[in-house]
């Protein structure tokens, strides 16, 4: 078969077929033209997956017939060899293209399981298209041997809501494969299977991280009053990594002992693991003093804690504090400032832009590079004080400044990379001015590129410049 037509109302979908591509497409653009009061015309290539690059030349004519009718073309499932070739010849501006599985067999697209980049899409269309005959291939699927696909069958049955597979999928936790009981777990939550909470208690412990993060997801949708407690006794396990998960599992069932338990907890915990994370569930919380208890993280001895509560306070939009945690900035414990203004830069708080720019000079260099950064971030013209940072010692400092400042003011980034392309001395600086140029592209930077390329020493900024001149 070299062509396969379907008419739907106005709709046509031509199916080119796996075999005689030019001969098919030819086909398909006859019946176009003979068929009237068509205004959408979906090309499927779900079978090409090579063309001949004069099968281009009639995909070409179906746009123009299809438009001579004031109607839409659409490409849908184009393999990545064609889409290349359409890039190659500068033709994809031209067309509108889309994933489409509508004329995918059952088997097809369960065979799209094992493909890691198609697997989510095709398991959520079968989850919203899930008919009897699906349904009888998902389960032949558990019934079968490959992991892969026992995983992908398990969600894609969770997320149709086939409660008839809930005996099915409750057979999946003892599975030898860690994916397909991980994928178990958490179908039997959204499935709201009480009967085996207490099983999943156990896949708490489990090495594999995922099916113990799964674990403490499913309790927290199955808990009730009890469980909060239950949880808190595993922080008094030896293993970090249970404390971790326990953490976790009190922070989703987010009720008011899950937070009195972490809270006590984290003034016991001596693993800096455990205390950063526990600081991060912390943060997960709408009580009052979170904040306050997010402020105090920058005061321990660990990096780890201190960056997760500057994470916590942008997490809860702690606006609030801002004035505290100016404060911080300057503090004689120059990673206490650091991880303040990274907070301060995520907050986007334009309050904070002046304070970061007086400050500026009194701190210490990996606080001076964050104060940079996070001037990127906010919404505050601060281009004047920026460029007068491109003169810095630091290459480092030159290289943040022009990242920053394309944020902000991009004409002024081109402008300064065109300098800093010719002037700088470090070839960080250079490559990093090469690629915001080819980011902006101003009016004459090709020149510019092309004229730098006589002259630069540097292999890693040549290549780039050639690479871009070359894809010109």
């Amino acid at each position: 078969m070299s062509v396969e037509l379907t008419r739907n109302k106005d709709t046509l979908r031509v199916v080119i077929g796996a075999e005689s591509h030019v001969e098919g497409l030819n086909e398909g653009l006859a019946a176009v033209r003979n068929e009237a009061g068509i205004y959408k015309v979906i090309l499927d290539l779900k079978n090409c997956f090579f063309l001949q690059s004069k099968s281009l030349a009639t995909i070409l004519a179906f746009k123009k017939e299809v438009q001579k009718n004031k109607a839409e073309l659409l490409l849908v499932n184009v393999s990545e060899e064609v889409h290349q070739l359409f890039e190659m010849t500068n033709l994809l501006p031209l067309f509108n293209i889309s994933q489409d599985y509508t004329s995918f067999s059952a088997d097809e697209l369960l065979a799209k399981f094992l493909d890691p980049e198609e697997a989510d899409r095709v398991s959520d269309y079968i989850a919203e298209n899930y008919t009897d005959e699906i349904k009888a291939r998902l389960y032949d699927v558990l019934e079968g041997s490959d992991p892969l696909l026992k995983e992908y069958a398990v969600l894609t049955i969770g997320k149709a809501h086939d409660y008839d597979a809930a005996a099915k999928i409750k057979e999946c936790l003892d599975s030898d494969s860690g994916s397909v009981v991980r994928a178990a777990i958490l179908v039997i939550g959204w499935f709201g299977e009480l009967s085996v909470k207490e099983r999943l208690y156990e896949f708490l412990k489990s090495t594999v991280s995922d099916v113990a993060e799964a674990a403490a997801g499913s309790i927290a949708l199955l808990a009730d009053d009890t469980d909060a407690e239950k949880i808190g006794m595993l922080l008094k396990s030896d293993s970090p990594r249970l404390r971790i998960v326990a953490s976790q599992a009190l922070s989703l069932i987010n009720d008011s002992q899950s937070y009195t338990i972490l809270l006590e907890h984290l003034k016991a915990e001596k693993n800096e693991d455990v205390r950063a994370f526990t600081v991060k569930s912390l943060a997960g919380f709408n009580k009052p003093g979170v904040a306050d208890i997010l402020l105090a993280g920058f005061d321990d001895e660990s990096l780890k804690v201190r960056e997760a509560s500057a994470g916590g306070l942008v997490r809860i939009k702690a606006k609030d504090k801002i004035e505290e945690i100016l404060k911080r900035i300057t503090d004689k414990d120059s990673w206490v400032g650091y991880f303040a203004v990274k907070a301060l830069g995520e907050m986007h708080s334009e309050i904070s832009a002046e304070k970061l720019i007086e400050a500026y000079a009194e701190v210490e260099e990996n606080v001076r590079l964050a104060i940079i950064e996070a001037l990127g971030k906010i919404k505050y013209d601060s281009s004047v004080f920026l460029q007068g940072l491109i003169k810095d010692d630091n290459e480092d400092v030159r290289k943040e400044v022009l990242g920053s400042l394309m944020k902000i003011k991009p004409d002024a980034a081109a402008q300064t990379a065109a300098k800093l392309v010719v002037s700088d001395e470090s070839w960080l600086v250079r490559f990093k001015a090469v690629e915001i140029l080819d980011t902006i592209r101003p009016t004459g930077y090709k020149d510019v590129l092309r004229s730098r390329l006589t002259a630069e020493e540097n292999k890693y900024v040549r290549e780039k410049i050639q690479n871009i001149l070359e894809v010109l």
